[in-house]
């Protein structure tokens, strides 16, 4: 249902592939209207809500993030990855794909570090998981991307704080997707 995964859906199927899309609110996924895509609606937070969403699956992206829960969204995002794996190995899910951030190695953001903690706790688990990680994805409706366009249009000279000056790689969705579905196919990305 977010960003990345309604992108991401229509060229699975572009692929050939059978797809089943979940989400916390199936009735997000059905304003999508796609065709030929399973929908059914699944919590990371709720285990048992796993299990048929996961059935019968050989690959699962995994595109969860809980940031908008508010305080101790991290926890959240962990356990969420511990109930994801779990399920998935009971399901014999065959390969995790995981999309995560570029995380430095002082990273003190919350955000980035619950990106880490998430790949970390998908792999800690029994099925294999390919992480890709990225930066801000450029592409119309991307939040990052939305929020830079605004501030280029409407201020012509903004004082920024320090941490301003880090640096990020971004992607195009358009590439991301490639990615994404090709990397899923490749036998040697397995637990890459």
């Amino acid at each position: 249902g977010g960003y990345v995964g309604t992108n991401l859906v229509p060229a699975l199927v572009a692929r050939g592939g059978r797809v089943r899309a979940a989400a916390r609110n199936v009735k997000v996924l059905e304003a999508r209207a796609w065709r030929g895509v399973e929908l059914v609606q699944a919590d990371a937070l709720k285990p048992e809500s796993l299990v048929p969403a996961l059935t019968g699956v050989d690959t699962a992206y995994y595109l969860v993030h809980s940031m908008a829960a508010g305080r101790d969204f991290g926890k959240l995002d962990v356990e969420a990855a511990e109930h994801f794996a779990r399920a998935a190995a009971a399901c014999g899910v065959r390969r995790i794909v995981y999309l995560g951030g570029l995380v430095p190695a002082a990273a003190e953001s919350e955000h980035l570090v619950s990106r880490k903690e998430t790949g970390d706790t998908l792999r800690a688990g029994p099925v294999p998981v390919t992480e890709l990680r990225a930066g801000i994805i450029v592409g119309a409706g991307s939040a990052a991307y939305e929020v830079i366009r605004d501030l280029v249009y409407h201020l012509p000279v903004m004082v920024t704080p320090r941490w301003v000056q880090s640096k990020s790689s971004p992607v195009a969705l358009s590439n991301l997707s490639e990615y994404l579905t090709g990397v899923a196919a490749l036998p040697e990305a397995a637990g890459g």
